[in-house]
């Protein structure tokens, strides 16, 4: 790897934006059991910065699962499926960020977090190594949902979403957002000033835009970084290479987010959500964690990020410090 980038980010990126053969994406849905929404889900992080919510599987648990908003579906580490005795079924074609693989299926009678219970979830069963945590929480049980990222507090929450949000301020920006089945777009969105269309990945610890986003930042003056190039691996497996672009600002409504760097690749996740021939990018938790608090709402179509206080202006760490 080149550049000074952190190898153990780098690594973590693996485990964003599962998807599933289009045939197959309304298939693997649970069902969701109505309960009342008194109580917020609250999470926390790991040692890798991600944000992470106790999970119980029939009963059993906790376990730690990555809430993962690039994620189509959620998915068990191997070894907490043998442990819970859960038998693998058909195999489905899951689609990583690299590539894609046929992974057996398990049946979960019951997946709950706090009050929020899905029950007959059709979960697909990759390897620990891969994951690096207990499972991901992906769009088939977020989607309706409002969850909100605290990074001050390095506090996750997730609520239903037709209760108030709990911090307002004048100083905070609401950014619209369209999209189907959790997959929210924002087409509000400038890299440099070249219009392109974001999408929010919780799940990857670095931001990623596709080479046609590229391409126009090119004729607009900016060029990817001499011989830095950075490894991505997915969590269904297989490493691809990136390339550094060092960027001014990237402004997505009335937000901006400064001086940071994107890594250049033509994903497959770009073409899952429909974006392989659009200048795009998914935004990760390096430019996410500039603000001290992030909330997407799945109901309503919007994201609200909060300015006060800025981790940005606090002279926060270097997310491209040397590992």
């Amino acid at each position: 790897m080149h550049g000074d980038v952190s190898r153990r980010r780098a690594l973590a990126l693996g485990a964003s934006s599962f998807a599933l053969a289009p045939s197959l994406a309304h298939a693997m849905t649970g069902t969701l059991i109505n309960t009342p929404p008194p109580e917020l889900v609250d999470g926390f992080t790991d040692m890798t910065d991600r944000l992470l919510l106790d999970t119980t599987i029939d009963g059993k648990g906790p376990f730690r699962f990555v809430v993962d908003t690039g994620a189509d579906v959620s998915v068990i580490a191997s070894d907490v499926a043998l442990n819970l005795g859960l038998l693998p079924r058909n195999d489905i074609v899951v689609q990583g960020i690299v590539r894609a693989l046929p992974a057996p299926t398990v049946h979960l009678p019951n997946l709950s977090f706090g009050t929020i219970v899905m029950e007959n979830v059709a979960a697909p069963v990759l390897p620990r190594k891969w994951l690096g945590a207990d499972g991901y929480l992906g769009l088939d049980v977020l989607d309706g949902r409002l969850v909100t990222f605290d990074f001050q507090n390095a506090k996750l929450t997730v609520q239903h979403a037709d209760m108030p949000t709990e911090w307002t301020h004048f100083n905070d920006i609401v950014v619209r957002v369209n999209g189907s089945n959790g997959r929210l777009k924002a087409v509000d969105c400038a890299v440099n000033g070249v219009e392109a269309v974001a999408f929010i990945d919780s799940g990857a610890q670095l931001s990623i835009c596709n080479t046609r986003l590229y391409s126009d930042l090119q004729k607009a003056g900016t060029f990817a970084m001499d011989g830095a190039t950075i490894p991505l691996m997915g969590a269904t497996g297989g490493t691809t290479l990136g390339r550094l672009v060092q960027v001014e600002k990237i402004q997505l409504g009335n937000l901006l987010l400064s001086k940071t760097r994107l890594a250049i690749s033509d994903l497959n996740v770009f073409d899952v959500w429909g974006l392989a021939n659009k200048p795009a990018l998914f935004i990760g938790m390096d430019f996410l964690q500039q603000t001290s608090m992030f909330s997407i709402d799945y109901r309503h179509k919007e994201l609200r990020f909060k300015l006060t206080d800025l981790i940005s202006q606090k002279s926060a760490p270097d997310r491209f410090a040397k590992a």
